[in-house]
């Protein structure tokens, strides 16, 4: 006849290592005050009863979740699946996925989306947030001042009541070090596409344009772009379209734009690079697939995820990081034959 093992408990720990309840439960959760003497009894007794901690009683005991809200606000939909979120997406969930820890991911698309996703923040259901694309002025950037979990955003805002950390690229630099690079070319006649005014990457992406060019530059040189995507550099081509016989590069501020930079161009007839040149920004698989291949500034978004969930990871358990602390991780030029 089959008989059922009875279920080791903490108290048969305690009683197997001479030890108190309330000990072992401190040496469980990871508390200091527990001697080495009575941690090592604790730890042969857990091997010798092959004894399994609890998990949901240990994360109660110690008011925590194991769980971590990836929080991605957008403006369109199609920003979800370009390859810099959906790398930076995966760096961050193995990184968390390894220590422990579950990530659930929020995507802030509308008003009502927004304010869910606000109240879910301050009913603190996780141990720590990873915001992405955050606006620096609505409800939901509003809403992360007044909790005591843990933050860590994707950009580098200039919001100075935002204390939490963030985890960013050298945009201003990588942009800057592309124009020049057109500029050492004889392409000194440029215009930038800039991304959305409500991404700190695309303000300080601008910066860095505005940089390069010096005293040459022309806020007519400018198109200001709503979104991210394919649809705003054809647009932006469009736009500049009475002015094209006198212009020799494009500068956009992602590979996307570029790309459809490169399309509206292609139709109104002119040549890429031949007649005017087009670079952008992130090196993502759209760089490869644009015809011609895309000369760009390229990230490691695989990277970014990694070191935004390792961060949070460290001030989870209970490390001090500064506020406004800001790591910004180097970029650099990939050459092709956009320009």
């Amino acid at each position: 006849m089959k008989t059922t093992r009875k279920k080791v408990t903490i108290r048969d720990v305690a009683q197997q290592a001479g030890v108190s309840y309330g000990t072992v439960s401190r040496y469980l959760n990871g508390n200091n005050h527990v001697s080495k003497d009575a941690s090592r009894r604790i730890a042969a007794a857990i091997r010798e009863l092959e004894y399994t901690p609890n998990r949901a009683a240990q994360s109660l005991a110690q008011q925590r979740t194991l769980t971590v809200a990836l929080i991605i606000q957008v403006e369109s939909n199609e920003t979800i699946v370009q390859a810099s979120v959906s790398e930076a997406m995966t760096g961050a969930n193995q990184t968390l996925g390894d220590a422990g820890y579950q990530m659930v991911t929020l995507i802030a698309n509308s008003d009502e989306s927004t304010e869910r996703i606000a109240k879910l923040v301050r009913s603190d259901f996780a141990d720590g947030y990873l915001l992405f694309s955050l606006s620096n002025d609505n409800l939901l950037a509003n809403t992360f001042l007044n909790i005591s979990r843990p933050v860590v955003r994707s950009e580098a805002g200039d919001r100075g009541d935002l204390p939490y950390p963030a985890v960013d690229f050298t945009n201003r630099d990588g942009q800057r070090d592309i124009t020049r690079y057109l500029l050492d070319k004889d392409r000194a006649d440029l215009v930038y596409v800039c991304g959305p005014g409500y991404s700190p990457s695309a303000v300080n992406r601008l910066e860095g344009f505005k940089q390069a060019m010096g005293e040459r530059f022309n806020e007519r040189q400018v198109y200001y772009a709503d979104d991210w995507e394919i649809t705003s550099g054809e647009m932006a081509a469009v736009e500049f379209q009475p002015m094209l016989n006198h212009i020799n590069g494009f500068v956009c501020a992602n590979d996307n734009i570029a790309v459809g930079v490169i399309n509206q161009l292609t139709r109104f007839g002119y040549r890429v690079p031949d007649d005017i040149a087009v670079t952008g920004f992130d090196d993502s698989s759209m760089a490869i697939l644009a015809n011609p291949k895309l000369t760009t500034v390229r990230q490691d978004s695989i990277l970014h995820g990694q070191t935004m969930a390792e961060l949070l990871l460290k001030m989870m358990r209970g490390e001090q990081v500064e506020d406004h602390y800001i790591k910004l991780l180097p970029t650099s030029i990939v050459e092709r034959q956009s320009a």
